[in-house]
């Protein structure tokens, strides 16, 4: 199938009627209390530094080279916190996401990696290419590297934008093809931040990447966060979020060579719900995703409001921290309030991912039922 025929048809099935996703909706939600109440920790963000090579106009975390990492995690203590989590679980079962800034700066990462890999956790590293040599690839390899995600934010002239450099879109793509076929990679993912500047031209970029020989292609939503919280050209409106949720229903349903997929940012409602991605919608954050922060913090993703902090690891353990604390994340009746109060989406949303959570206005950012379906009722 071509790209440029996937976008744009309809499927009436996927309406109010829809009787059996409605009624799979009801036991996603009984799973989901379940998951919460036995919290097992299946992934873990590192986010090894807040420091990068770049100064993205989306970044969410503000990262620039200009960034103090004096008092970021040394090597022991990031190595100690790996050492009692190993020690509480089964590190097999957990996978490491590491992440940043950008990870390749940090000077000790591959003294951290081959320690974690010999404790027995699968990792894998979110990177924008820039620094990715051939070094740095026998060093993924060497030091137990499972999987990789590359960020490619549209064709050349649209990614150099986004990210504010204009080699930055031939360095990812050198380092996507240098990655390429590497038999140590499980996954070799492209991962892309959809911007209302491309939420026209995905099937280009679709074609660009079935052309590369990417199996694995990711969209992700911009969100009002950091840089990109009232910048006009990157936010998505209500009929780009259709648009983009269309094109990947009807790519998943054309059978393609590419596994595509939407990250998951909220919950979308019976038409696009299990169409976009392959599991319905949930926040997992802190209720199977944990994370160790730049400075030590223990938290969740490293997008969630730092409001929602849970610890250090420089003062107490991870695993006691993930057993005793989480109460936001697990129990989210607190999100019931402003526009939340008396939306009969509610039980199975729970008021949007975290990450999307508006501490001033107390209601999230973005609301995706909305945006898609005002009128729908499940």
């Amino acid at each position: 199938m071509k790209a440029g025929q996937v976008a744009g048809r309809q499927d009436n099935r996927m309406g109010i009627g829809n009787l059996k996703k409605r009624l799979q909706l009801r036991a996603w939600s009984r799973y989901l209390r379940l998951a919460s109440r036995e919290h097992k920790l299946r992934y873990l963000f590192w986010e090894a530094t807040l420091s990068c090579n770049l100064a993205c106009r989306h970044c969410g975390s503000d990262c620039s080279s200009g960034k103090d990492t004096r008092f970021e995690l040394t090597t022991e203590e990031i190595v100690g916190g790996f050492e009692s989590i190993a020690a509480r679980y089964d590190p097999k079962g957990i996978m490491v996401g590491i992440t940043g800034g950008e990870p390749l700066l940090r000077k000790d990462l591959f003294t951290v990696t081959e320690r974690i890999s010999a404790l027995g956790f699968p990792w894998g590293m979110v990177t924008n290419g820039f620094a990715m040599t051939k070094e740095a690839i026998e060093k993924c390899r060497a030091t137990g590297m499972h999987t990789i995600t590359v960020s490619i934010d549209g064709l050349k002239d649209d990614h150099n934008w986004l990210r504010r450099n204009e080699g930055s879109f031939d360095r990812a793509l050198g380092a996507l093809r240098a990655l390429r076929d590497k038999p140590f990679l499980s996954s070799l993912e492209v991962a892309t931040s959809v911007s209302r500047r491309v939420i026209d031209k995905l099937p280009d970029i679709y074609a660009f990447i079935e052309k590369e020989g990417i199996r694995d292609w990711r969209l992700i939503t911009l969100f009002p966060g950091g840089r990109a919280r009232n910048d006009e050209d990157l936010l998505l409106r209500p009929e780009d979020y259709r648009k983009l949720y269309a094109f990947v229903r009807d790519v998943r349903k054309a059978d393609p060579p590419i596994r595509v997929t939407v990250d998951e940012e909220g919950y979308l409602g019976c038409e696009f719900e299990r169409e976009v991605r392959d599991a319905f919608y949930s926040c997992r954050a802190g209720i199977e995703i944990g994370g160790i922060l730049a400075h030590g913090e223990i938290s969740a993703c490293p997008s969630v409001s730092r409001r929602l902090v849970q610890g250090n690891i420089r003062k107490e353990s991870f695993p006691d921290c993930w057993e005793s604390k989480f109460q936001p994340f697990r129990d989210r009746r607190w999100m019931r309030q402003g526009a939340c109060e008396n939306c009969a989406q509610w039980w199975i949303c729970k008021g949007n991912s975290l990450h999307l959570w508006n501490f001033d206005r107390n209601e999230p950012d973005v609301c995706h039922f909305n945006c898609l379906h005002a009128k729908e009722r499940v």
